[in-house]
C-alpha cells in the first residue's frame, strides 16, 4: 500500500502520530519521560502526517513562532518569515532513505505553501547532516549554522543541538522522487 502525505486534522490520525513519536523518543532517543501527547505548539502549528491506509506512519510539526529569534536574526533571517520544524518521526519498521527525504520534500512545500522562506531545526548533529544530504537531493539550500546547548531542556536535557536552516526559497525546483 503507498504512503501518502498530508496536513492532517483528523483526530484519531493526530493520535496515532502523538503516540508513535512518544514511543520513537522514548525508545530512540533513550526520554523514558517523553510525553509526546497534543501541547499548545501542536495546536498553534501544522502536523503533516505520512500515511497508509487508515494509519499514521510518521509526522512532523510546522510550528510558527520559534524559541530561536535571536538566533535567526543574527543569521540575518527575518524570524517572522521562518517556521519551525519539530517532532519529527517515521516508524521504524518503515522508515528507510526514500521516505524520508520524500517526507522532507513534503515538509520543504508545505512550508513553501504556508509562506515561509526558512525552517529552522533543532537536531543531534548526525541528523543535521542528514537532513543536509536529503535537502541536496532536492536542490534545495540547507546549512548547520551552530551548536545551541541552551536549548537541551526538558525531556531534552542533555541531548546535543544544532541549529540548521533550510533556505526554502533557495530553489524553487525540488525534485521529488516518485
Amino acid at each position: 500500500m503507498s504512503i501518502t502525505f498530508e496536513l492532517c486534522r483528523e483526530s484519531m490520525l493526530l493520535e496515532q502520530y502523538y503516540d508513535l513519536r512518544e514511543k520513537c523518543f522514548r525508545k530512540e532517543l533513550g526520554l523514558p519521560d517523553f510525553d509526546g501527547g497534543e501541547d499548545e505548539r501542536d495546536l498553534q502549528g501544522e502536523i503533516v502526517i505520512a500515511r497508509q491506509g487508515g494509519r499514521c506512519v510518521g509526522g512532523a510539526r510546522i510550528a510558527n513562532g520559534s524559541p530561536l529569534d535571536g538566533q535567526l536574526r543574527d543569521l540575518a533571517l527575518n524570524p517572522g518569515a521562518s517556521c519551525m520544524w519539530e517532532r519529527f518521526v517515521i516508524d521504524p519498521a518503515l522508515r528507510s532513505l526514500q521516505l524520508i527525504r520524500d517526507f522532507v520534500g513534503h515538509l520543504i512545500e508545505y512550508s513553501r505553501k504556508a509562506g515561509y522562506q526558512y525552517a529552522a531545526i533543532l537536531s543531534s548533529l548526525r541528523n543535521a547532516r542528514f537532513y543536509r544530504q536529503c535537502h541536496s537531493a532536492l536542490k534545495v539550500d540547507f546549512k548547520i549554522h551552530d551548536h545551541v546547548p541552551d536549548f537541551s531542556k526538558g525531556a531534552f536535557s542533555g541531548l546535543e543541538h544544532y541549529l540548521s536552516v533550510s533556505y526554502l526559497l533557495g530553489s524553487q525546483k525540488m525534485r521529488i522522487a516518485a
